[in-house]
This record gives structure tokens, C-alpha cells and sequence, in this order.
């Protein structure tokens, strides 16, 4: 199934799809009264939400999907552990060796944003080298501390799109990536959490991003160099996962920062991102003010 976050800004509710039309407004269905997909996950009420599918009754009012407006699927109230250097083709684009153990970095959760809020740029005289990353997300579903790879899988609530935006140039000249990676807006997210039981290999996932209609960023999960089980129970043994962190797992080949000349984010631009199975998000960038 797919859940989402529906509506302004801050005011955001729970919703669940509804034959990829229309959206089911959980507050009001008869649960404990989630208020965000992260209480869905902590009270363990995703069997519930599941029965909902088969229980919907023509005189519910449900909500047409193009007519509010998504938010991210997460609030934010959990972590956010990124993966540096996960994917072969990106490994080799970079000129850099393979990692001996994944390269785990944090973004601040209030960088996540909407699948399709405008992304605004900081003032030049902050960054000029604005990059994209295209990246599988995982939404853990339990807590989950010092599991192994082979039980890995049963902590996953589900799967969502995630833009990893950089600025490359706070990157380099800081040497450590928090900041560059954790400005406002920095950290888009969804359209849906989709759950794991819609997902049969992670790992078989073609994933792409676009810069005005140009492909920029095509690959498959298939090419990450540490799989999403892996990385789970690499993480989980440094720190306990809770339901709602996300784990962003890595960029494929093609980002702007690689290119000759390197080619970055500009006012106007219109960025899409894919991944099989996950749907799409898109927004358009604009200079802050």
C-alpha cells in the first residue's frame, strides 16, 4: 500500500491511496487516531491501515490525489543516516576505490521537504554549487538494534523517493558534510511510503533523475555496492534505528558535480526523479530572495 502525507505546510495528515486515485484520511478513519505515517509505524498499525483497503464504503468522502497538496511521507521526528559511495557506477565515475565499510553521514531532519515544494537555492554568496542525488530511501518500521543481515528485511516499514541535495562547495571547503547537506529544503522526500510487502527485491530497482527533461542520473539499486540489508545491520550495530528513521542508501553515476564541466542546479530548473515502483517527484528550483 501507499501511505502519504496530504495538505499545507505544517498541517499535513496521514492519508492512504486508494486505487492510485483518491486519498482515505486516516485521523478520521477508525484507528488510534495517527496523526503522521511516524505513529502509524511506532504503534504498529499497519495491519490496520491495510484492512482499511477492503473496507472503504462509496459514502466515505475521499479525496481526489491531484487535489491537495503532498507532503513528505516523514515529519521528520526521526533520524536521517545517509550512505556515501554506494554504487559501483558512481564509484567509478568519481575516480575513488571502493569503501572497506559504508560512509555514513547525517542530514538534519529540517531539511526534509515535499515531493514537489519549489526548491530554494541560498544566496549565491553562500553556495553556487548546488548538486542533486537521486537515492532509494528506507523507512524503518521497528526498533532495531544490532540485527543481521539476514533479519534485516523484516525491520523495513517501506520504501520512498530521496533527493540527497549537496552543496558542493561547503562540502569541500568544510571537509565534513552536514552543513552542505542540511540546509532547508535540502532533503526531499516521497511522493508515498510505499511498504515493504509491495517491494519483492530492493535490490532490482531502476532509479533515474532529469534536469529539464535532460536524463542526468539512470541505474538500478542492483548496483549499489552494499545492499539495503546490509546497511541495516551495519547501522543498527553503531546505533539503535527506531520506526520512521530513514536511511538514504546511496547515489548512482551521473550527478552534477561529476561532470565536465561540472554542471549545477540553476534558477528555473525543473528536476525530476523516479524510481520503479516508488512513483515520481518533481519540483522546480528558485533563488532565495
Amino acid at each position: 500500500m501507499k501511505l502519504v502525507m496530504y495538505g499545507e505546510p505544517y498541517q499535513e495528515r496521514p492519508g492512504l491511496i486508494i486505487e492510485d486515485l483518491f486519498i482515505l484520511d486516516l485521523e478520521r478513519a477508525e484507528l488510534e487516531a495517527p496523526h503522521s505515517i511516524e505513529e502509524i509505524l511506532a504503534f504498529d498499525l499497519l495491519e490496520q491501515v491495510s484492512d482499511l483497503q477492503d473496507m472503504v464504503e462509496p459514502e466515505q468522502a475521499l479525496i481526489p490525489l491531484g487535489s491537495v497538496r503532498l507532503g513528505p511521507p516523514l515529519s521528520g521526528v526521526g533520524k536521517i543516516v545517509a550512505v556515501g559511495l554506494n554504487y559501483h557506477d558512481h564509484a567509478r565515475e568519481m575516480r575513488l576505490p571502493l569503501p572497506d565499510h559504508p560512509l555514513l553521514f547525517s542530514k538534519a531532519s529540517s531539511s526534509i521537504a515535499g515531493p514537489f515544494d519549489d526548491l530554494l537555492l541560498p544566496p549565491p554568496a553562500w553556495s553556487t554549487q548546488i548538486d542533486y542525488e537521486v537515492e532509494l530511501g528506507v523507512v524503518i518500521g521497528h526498533a532495531c538494534h544490532r540485527v543481521s543481515v539476514e533479519d534485516a528485511p523484516a525491520y523495513i516499514a517501506g520504501y520512498t523517493i530521496v533527493n540527497d541535495i549537496t552543496a558542493r562547495d561547503i562540502q569541500q571547503e568544510e571537509g565534513h558534510w552536514f552543513r552542505a547537506k542540511s540546509y532547508d529544503g535540502f532533503c526531499p522526500v516521497g511522493p508515498y511510503l510505499v511498504t515493504a510487502d509491495e517491494i519483492d527485491d530492493p535490490q532490482s530497482l531502476a532509479l533515474s533523475l532529469r534536469v529539464n527533461d535532460e536524463l542526468r542520473q539512470f541505474s538500478n539499486t542492483g548496483q549499489m555496492i552494499l545492499s539495503v540489508a546490509e546497511l541495516i545491520s551495519f547501522i543498527s550495530h553503531s546505533l539503535t534505528l527506531q520506526p520512521g528513521d530513514l536511511i538514504a542508501t546511496g547515489t548512482p553515476a551521473g550527478i552534477g558535480g561529476a561532470r565536465t564541466p561540472p554542471v549545477y542546479l540553476q534558477p528555473g530548473d525543473a528536476v525530476e526523479l523516479e524510481i520503479e515502483k516508488l512513483g515520481t517527484h518533481q519540483y522546480t528550483v528558485r533563488q532565495e530572495e
